[in-house]
């Protein structure tokens, strides 16, 4: 299952206003949930709402990684924000440069981070034109679907 279905899927329940939409296939378990009413899912701040929609997976039997820390408060100014859950690497792989750094001028098109999810890498884009004015996660650390990953300052 890649991030345009789940894509999809994500849509199709907002669509159809379904809370709950479970699927198992192929040695693939996947469990989205929409909602604030989740059995085990820690408040985020007092006054802030819960995200929108909340992805739980798991891969042959093993339980996809919790998040471990609400995500960072988003600031003033555009961001780039995660198409899913997963863990945010900045880089292709262990000692590589980032694929993108404070101050580096970023399009549509150009490859911001990686995001694991289910055993896949997915290159994330930045989907818009400006310049990177900060990170806000932490290199190799669980992201939750729409938390800011990038501050970016239109073009």
């Amino acid at each position: 299952m890649d991030l345009k279905e789940i894509r999809q899927i994500i849509e199709l329940m907002k669509r159809n206003d379904l809370s709950l939409f479970h699927l198992e296939r192929e040695g693939v378990k996947i469990k989205l949930r929409r909602g604030a009413d989740f059995d085990g899912v820690p408040a985020v701040a007092p006054g802030v709402p819960a995200l929108p929609v909340m992805v739980a997976a798991t891969v042959q039997g093993t339980p996809a990684a919790p998040p471990q820390s609400p995500p960072p408060p988003v600031t003033n100014g555009t961001h780039i924000l995660s198409p899913m859950v997963g863990t945010f690497y900045r880089a292709s792989g262990p000692g590589e440069k980032p694929f993108v750094n404070v101050g580096d001028s970023v399009d549509e098109n150009t490859t911001v981070c990686i995001i694991e999810a289910m055993k896949v890498m997915n290159e994330i884009k930045a989907e818009k034109r400006g310049v990177i004015t900060r990170v806000v996660v932490e290199d190799a650390t669980p992201v939750q679907f729409d938390s800011p990953l990038f501050e970016i300052q239109p073009a």
